[in-house]
């Protein structure tokens, strides 16, 4: 079974009201998926998001802001029992942004290390490394332009 969470930022404006308006955001071509990741209007995450949100968990230190680049935010139930959606009003998204250059992936990957349930093989810490890099962007990109953030997950 394939899993991942795909990250779209848009015009707060054009948030929908109804949860089959999250379904309707997604409902598109796989290409089309990929040329908004691609325009860096969108960030996909596959293998290794769980793992990088428990990296992002360490920060306690930073406030509670260290649980909005994965799976935060407000949460739209799938009527179907799907996982549904999650979105970020804009202040969210720049509190995250924020959040997000604050850390030091480097750093805390060394101290993910030291846990018990930590996988330390050298491609998770290069994927995970690209993923922190990507929503860092990501989300700088979004904030910037006063972008809301939708996360469409797939389990």
């Amino acid at each position: 079974m394939s899993m991942w969470i795909y990250f779209q930022g848009l015009e707060s404006s054009e948030l929908p009201v109804r949860p089959a308006g999250f379904d309707a955001l997604f409902d598109v071509e796989f290409d089309e998926l990929r040329r908004r990741v691609r325009a860096g209007d969108a960030v996909w995450l596959e293998a290794g998001f769980f793992q990088l949100d428990e990296i992002y968990l360490l920060q306690s230190h930073l406030g509670r802001d260290r649980e909005l680049p994965i799976f935060e935010g407000r949460h739209i139930p799938d009527p179907g029992g799907g996982p549904g959606h999650v979105a970020l009003d804009p202040p969210e998204v720049a509190r995250t942004a924020a959040y997000l250059e604050r850390v030091s992936f480097p750093d805390q990957w060394q101290e993910w290390r030291q846990l018990p349930s930590s996988e330390s093989d050298e491609e998770l810490r290069e994927r995970l490394a690209q993923y922190h890099d990507d929503l860092r962007a990501f989300y700088a990109r979004s904030a910037e332009q006063g972008s809301a953030v939708v996360k469409h997950f797939s389990f």
